[in-house]
């Protein structure tokens, strides 16, 4: 079998929002698999816009302006670029590499990234986000969102702004088609890159939850991960960051004879 055969008779759940799904859906059909797509989360605009206008109108007065995923690099940046930007002196930061992409095709040059692992912990541990104190600090984020930044940065002596510039909910994406597949046996995994969207899988598909557990999940990381389990997947794989790296694992996955083609 070839490299572009790699996933040849493997129909593949994605679970992401309709509009980043693009990229791993190519990348699966690149190989010879089948995506999927059955988006458990929408992202939508926050439903209080203050808080980002407010941010917007003050930008000038950040020395570091920290995005918490793209979805939040999508709803604020082009908002920020199109008033002028932020001060000269001011630095970017972005929980995990796909985050600091979108920066990037932004426009921004410098971004400060996790030397390792895609989450907040990570980009704690970096010095530059050690020596805050006195700092004016804006965090983009979804609404109800993980609290941990805006605390351990407060905690460090930064002053926080907290930005909810979006808000993730379930869609209403049409769920006979994939529950048809899920009774002939026809997925061979499912991936997913957020706890909520997992959860919303499941809710989405309450009647078919026990077939769902037991197709094999390939998560974007360990908390991921947890909140499959909890709701009763059998067989979860965790990835890393990044759509290579979820590609990656459903190859080896199927490559060591874990789990026999589907079709």
């Amino acid at each position: 079998m070839g490299a572009a055969a790699e996933l040849a008779g493997r129909a593949i759940m994605v679970t992401r929002p309709i509009h980043q799904a693009g990229t791993l859906a190519r990348m699966i059909r690149e190989r010879g698999g089948e995506p999927v797509l059955f988006p458990t989360i929408e992202i939508r605009p926050a439903p209080d816009p203050q808080p980002l206008e407010r941010a917007v109108a003050n930008r000038a007065a950040f020395d570091l302006a920290v995005f918490a995923s793209a979805n939040a690099v999508t709803m604020a940046w082009p908002r920020v670029t199109a008033a002028g930007g932020l001060a000269p002196h001011a630095r970017l930061a972005a929980v995990g590499e796909g985050t600091a992409a979108a920066l990037r095709h932004g426009g921004a040059t410098e971004v400060i990234t996790p030397a390792q692992g895609a989450d907040s912990e990570a980009l704690l541990a970096e010095p530059e986000l050690r020596a805050v104190a006195g700092r004016r600090v804006a965090l983009f984020s979804g609404v109800g969102g993980r609290e941990l930044l805006a605390a351990e940065l407060t905690v460090r002596g930064a002053i926080v702004d907290v930005v909810p510039c979006y808000v993730r909910v379930r869609p209403d994406t049409p769920t006979a088609p994939v529950r048809t597949r899920i009774a002939a046996g026809a997925l061979a995994a499912i991936t997913a890159t957020s706890s909520e969207g997992v959860r919303n899988l499941y809710a989405m598909l309450a009647p078919d939850a026990a077939a769902i557990a037991a197709i094999p999940h390939v998560v974007s990381h360990e908390r991921i991960a947890f909140a499959a389990r909890e709701c009763g997947a059998t067989t979860v794989h965790v990835s890393g960051s990044g759509d290579a790296a979820m590609v990656s694992a459903l190859i080896a996955l199927f490559q060591v004879g874990l789990v026999a083609a589907r079709s």
